[in-house]
């Protein structure tokens, strides 16, 4: 099958390409100002843990990170103090599919830091790779589209009240969302039904967002991460895709560590 076209096209986005990070784009090289209060939604591993890293490198005040099991998250919480002794770490079981449990998220951010500066939404859902409707199970496709564009949308019902309680002068009033380039191909050997539609629907949710809440100051924006071997490609990714695409080892930090220095995790 032929890849899709628009992928090549922002493949070729820029003329030049870089094989080593420059300093201004190291975390330990930024100053944030302080205080400064991030949550990280799915920060358990991959992705998002090293999101999480980058802003402890960075100086954040607090960061309050958070994935659907409670466990996932003490070796993080534990590497961040480690990294930032002065950080402080909240650590708070979400489920960005159920909009109680969000709802919840938001409501510790309010009570018990009380205020929001970034939210970083990294919680996906991929699933088996199916190219054809009728193959698969649609409870799967359901999972896709709970997870990637109604976590999105709960995500953004929840959370943007609380960033625009903060000044533009007082803070950055970021909703960063990690999505993908999947959701602008359709066809080609990675062009997972479920999976890319869904996040279709999230990428075109933040340009709403971007839409209704830029005036008032909110900076909304998708973040495609590349194509990064974290534990949900393992094992679901095509062969045909693997060779040109993944590396064994990637160094990189865009948005504060959008690529994972370690990609095992």
């Amino acid at each position: 099958m032929a890849p899709d076209p628009r992928v090549a096209d922002v493949d070729r986005f820029t003329t030049v390409t870089h094989s080593s990070v420059p300093s201004s784009l190291d975390p330990a090289d930024v100053t944030l100002p302080r205080p400064l209060v991030v949550t990280v939604i799915g920060a358990s591993a991959g992705i998002g843990e090293q999101i999480a890293y980058a802003y402890a490198h960075a100086g954040t005040s607090r960061i309050v990170i958070s994935s659907r099991t409670l466990s996932d998250l003490r070796a993080v919480e534990s590497r961040l103090k480690e990294i930032n002794s002065t950080i402080e770490v909240d650590v708070v079981e979400c489920d960005v599919s159920k909009a109680e449990s969000v709802e919840a998220l938001a409501r510790h951010v309010r009570v018990a830091c009380g205020r929001l500066d970034v939210l970083v939404l990294n919680a996906g859902y991929a699933g088996p790779i199916t190219l054809k409707m009728e193959e698969g199970k649609p409870d799967l496709v359901q999972q896709a589209f709970d997870t990637n564009a109604m976590g999105t949308y709960h995500a953004a019902h929840y959370f943007v009240p609380l960033l625009l309680l903060g000044s533009k002068e007082d803070g950055p009033r970021a909703f960063i969302v990690v999505g993908s380039i999947a959701g602008c191909i359709r066809r080609g050997t990675i062009a997972n039904t479920g999976y890319t539609v869904s996040k279709m629907a999230q990428i075109r949710l933040v340009e709403y967002l971007a839409e209704q809440h830029s005036e008032h100051g909110l900076f909304s924006v998708v973040v495609h991460p590349g194509a990064v071997k974290t534990k949900m490609a393992e094992g679901n990714t095509p062969k045909a895709f693997l060779p040109c695409k993944f590396r064994a080892r990637t160094r990189g930090r865009l948005f504060f560590g959008i690529f994972p220095d370690e990609l095992g995790n």
